[in-house]
């Protein structure tokens, strides 16, 4: 219930009559002891026991502490408080009198105390929630400050006062009336005269312009208005209806401040001494709490707005007009309601906007943000069908840090977290490593850290992950894992980048050089297969990475040939144990050196085309035998497109150049390609079969300080 529909409760009775009410009984109290002990305040124990301890007691308690209803901490501190005072006169009272009224004390004390004790604790316990429930009733009957302080005033006066005196007479007196005028209603009539009287001043500070269809209103507002979205204001429409309207902003035009408000909702009952077509100041004990405009839009208490729904919105991307304060931010993650479900949204870009209102322009912020769709936590972001409505509101978490929804399933990989948001954004990279991942970024992006961590989460899932690393990174950061070293010795690659230079340079038709690359190819092929079988044989699972470690030569017929040959024997072996291989991931770092485009990487002969081509045959068609692959790339110009076309996960971390944009603007859509220049560090935009989500998703990469100090800057 709001203060509006209090000030028409009958039983309502407002604060500031509650405090008329106690500084009267407290001045009649304070007098009448005056008059009769000379002393505003009694010090003797006779007379502090009926003034102090009983009248006071009974004013503060009844009109300040217990305004409602009495608790049972209400009667633990009343029943303490009439202990101490009976104590303190137990040498001087009749025996038999203090006894009874001092076990009553006692008696409220200790049934307080228990149900207290019961009730927060054990809930789950039938029987001592009986307890409680009845210990309760007995605490808050007899434990309230009108019955416990009267039982002490008439036990003071019988013990010290003649019941004829005029003293006596007139405590009496004074203990009816205060008793008296709360069951007449007294303080309940007082409220609503005063609240009437509140109600029919209430001033016009503005009146209608226009309204847009279906719930933003403009007026004209008095230039000493405070504006805010912090306080509502009241309009009443032509056929005398009553709507909340929650400020947006503000602009002048000819002299004079117009106001840009969200209609809220109607108010009922109505509010008197309005009138129709403007707009009111109902004041601070009228205005809406933040809690009750959240109501109004049907949310909680932990969303704020940002915003409202403006022209041109799409089902895919929406457009909105920011409030002033709304603190946007690129990646924020925030939401509108349809239809009773909550559709979230991730802000990708912000413009600038004028906007003409009859001559004047007004200049404001229009943000624009991408859906991601209903939150599934099992299933993750599922796309909506619908757009929402025009000029409804956008919220956002008020404390993002702590948005609980999460869209992760145990055993699943953490890609990040969705910026100013607690939301893991995860996927089942285990069960869709065979369709293929690239991984997208220039150097220091932070693109060979997530790969880290993608191995790291195969390995420990069971999965053979093989590396082919040019970057000499991978045999010190993965030590933990125990690689397992399938490299070809440096003289074997020696001897084969000069049986191919003699290939080249041999005479016509180069028959016998051919011929002696033919023979060294097929005894490094039976090596190559050893290592390859004896590896994908080990079953411990200390044994699940290999490395293939390549001199970092760019494009090299020796690269290639080697490569091609580790994919072949690869290949070979899953093929002839297809259904008892074991998972097997190869990753390919600095993918544009062992798979590169030909057309962009100058590899113009034709055999190194077929090589090219051959490698790409061979990895895509490892899928079928439960060959996956990772491929690590700076520029996606200069990887085979055979095999990037393939990659049913992207992950795209900064990158600048024109042809990455293209190709990722077919996946990713022009929202978030216009987001990649701009990426920080440990920033990224993920999609595809390997994460939980049907749209793309700006993540913010977890960063640990370790993995910094061991060299991140070589990414």
């Amino acid at each position: 219930m709001n203060y509006i529909d209090k000030m028409y409760d009958k039983n309502y009775i407002a604060p500031y009559v509650r405090l008329l009410i106690m500084l009267l009984g407290l001045l009649a109290a304070i007098l009448i002891s005056y008059h009769y002990t000379g002393s505003p305040l009694p010090v003797d124990e006779k007379n502090s026991l009926v003034f102090q301890n009983a009248l006071l007691l009974i004013v503060l308690a009844t009109a300040v502490t217990e305004k409602y209803f009495t608790k049972p901490s209400d009667s633990l501190i009343n029943s303490l408080m009439g202990i101490i005072t009976l104590v303190s006169v137990y040498s001087i009272a009749p025996v038999i009198a203090w006894l009874m009224v001092f076990s009553y004390c006692v008696i409220v004390f200790i049934s307080a105390f228990v149900c207290m004790s019961f009730s927060s604790s054990n809930k789950g316990r039938v029987a001592q929630s009986r307890f409680a429930t009845l210990t309760y009733g007995i605490a808050v009957t007899l434990g309230r400050a009108q019955i416990l302080f009267s039982v002490i005033f008439m036990f003071g006066l019988y013990s010290f006062f003649n019941i004829q005196s005029h003293q006596t007479i007139a405590l009496v007196v004074f203990w009816g009336i205060f008793l008296a005028i709360w069951p007449l209603n007294i303080p309940q009539l007082l409220s609503r005269i005063f609240s009437f009287k509140v109600r029919s001043e209430l001033e016009s500070v503005g009146i209608l312009i226009r309204t847009d269809d279906p719930n933003v209103a403009y007026f004209g507002i008095n230039p000493d208005t405070k504006w805010s979205p912090k306080k509502c204001f009241l309009y009443q429409m032509a056929d005398e209806t009553q709507n909340w309207v929650l400020p947006m902003h503000s602009q002048i035009q000819n002299e004079r401040l117009i106001g840009t408000a969200l209609i809220l909702g109607e108010q009922s009952p109505k509010v008197l001494g309005t009138k129709s077509g403007q707009l009111f100041d109902t004041g601070p004990d009228l205005n809406l709490t933040e809690l009750q405009i959240m109501q109004y839009l049907k949310e909680d208490q932990n969303a704020r707005i940002v915003g409202f729904i403006r022209e041109d919105s799409e089902i895919s991307t929406i457009k909105f007009e920011a409030i002033k304060d709304g603190k946007c931010h690129d990646g924020m993650l925030i939401w509108s309601n349809i239809n009773g479900k909550r559709i979230y949204y991730q802000i990708t870009n912000g413009l600038t906007y004028e906007e003409s209102l009859e001559g004047d322009r007004h200049g404001f912020h229009i943000g624009v943000a991408a859906q991601l769709g209903i939150l599934d936590v099992d299933k993750g972001f599922l796309k909506y069908d619908w757009v929402p409505d025009m000029n409804s509101p956008l919220f956002c978490h008020k404390n993002p840090e702590q948005e609980g929804a999460d869209a992760q399933v145990d055993g699943q990989f953490t890609y990040g977290k969705i910026p100013y948001s607690n939301i893991n954004v995860c996927g089942d990279f285990v069960k869709s490593y065979n369709h293929h991942t690239a991984i997208i970024g220039v150097t220091g992006s932070g693109k060979t850290e997530l790969a880290f961590d993608l191995i790291r989460h195969s390995v420990l899932n069971g999965i053979k992950v093989i590396c082919v690393d040019l970057t000499s990174q991978y045999k010190g950061r993965m030590d933990d894992l125990l690689p397992h070293d399938l490299t070809v010795t440096h003289e074997i690659a020696v001897e084969l980048s000069d049986k191919l230079f003699a290939v080249e340079t041999g005479n016509y038709g180069a028959g016998a050089e051919k011929k002696a690359l033919s023979g060294f190819a097929e005894n490094l092929t039976n090596q190559i297969s050893t290592k390859i079988t004896e590896f994908l044989t080990m079953g411990d699972e200390n044994h699940r990475l290999g490395l293939i470690q390549l001199e970092e030569i760019s494009n090299t017929k020796a690269t290639l040939w080697i490569t091609q040959l580790y994919l072949s024997c690869l290949l070979n072996y899953a093929r002839n144990n297809n259904g008892n291989c074991p998972k097997i991931l190869i990753v390919l770092e600095e993918a544009h050196t062992v798979i590169p485009e030909a057309s962009t990487m100058g590899v113009a002969d034709f055999d190194s085309k077929g090589i090219i081509g051959k490698i790409a045959q061979i990895a895509l068609q490892g899928r079928k035998y439960g060959v996956g692959l990772l491929v690590l790339t700076q520029r996606t110009a200069t990887v085979s497109k055979t095999v990037l076309t393939q990659c049913n996960t992207v992950i795209s971390f900064a990158g600048y150049d024109d042809t990455s944009m293209n190709f990722l603007r077919n996946i990713f859509g022009d929202n978030y390609v216009r987001m990649i220049p701009n990426l920080r560090p440990l920033q990224a935009v993920v999609f595809g079969k390997g994460v939980l989500s049907q749209r793309p998703i700006l993540v913010n990469i977890p960063y640990v300080e370790a993995k910094d100090e061991e060299g991140n800057q070589n990414n």
